[in-house]
């Protein structure tokens, strides 16, 4: 859990310290999601190399600026490079949680992420789900702007 709060706490200070882009996208109009915005960012991973983390919001927010409610999916081995792409959600090379209150965060028991199109640095859209410990489910489709923010892992 300390590799949790590691991650998210390395990502937060490196969004306050560094300057971001304001991109984000637009709600899907047909999503059912309970978090309708996403963007996409490098960040570090919980051993300090490169992650790749997509945040799912309910309000459109500036880059590096989460608020709760959110969720977050970090994959930080075997990052995509083109799409198609598909992973499953397992600790060792990614995860999912979700943010409900501040504070209060819940890791997901197991999920997936599937990429349709991925640009670099551009844009990436697809799908994810989330199971979590009380058997909820959060899913959705998503297309995502990437924020382009500065940072140094390690």
């Amino acid at each position: 859990m300390m590799w949790l709060l590691k991650g998210t706490a390395t990502a937060c200070l490196l969004a306050v310290i560094l300057l971001a882009d304001p991109a984000w996208s637009s709600p899907q109009a047909s999503s059912s999601a309970h978090f309708p915005f996403s963007s996409a960012q490098y960040g570090c991973a919980p051993t300090d190399a490169l992650a790749l983390d997509f945040y799912f919001t309910t309000n459109k927010s500036e880059c590096g600026k989460y608020a709760e409610p959110f969720m977050k999916i970090s994959i930080w081995k075997n990052l995509p490079k083109s799409a198609p792409y598909s992973i499953d959600l397992r600790g060792g090379e990614s995860m999912g949680i979700r943010c409900l209150r501040p504070g209060a965060c819940e890791v997901a028991i197991s999920g997936s992420l599937h990429l349709e199109k991925f640009s670099n640095e551009k844009s990436v859209a697809g799908e994810y789900e989330l199971h979590f410990k009380d058997g909820s489910v959060e899913k959705g489709r998503f297309d995502a702007a990437f924020c382009l923010m500065k940072f140094v892992c390690g």
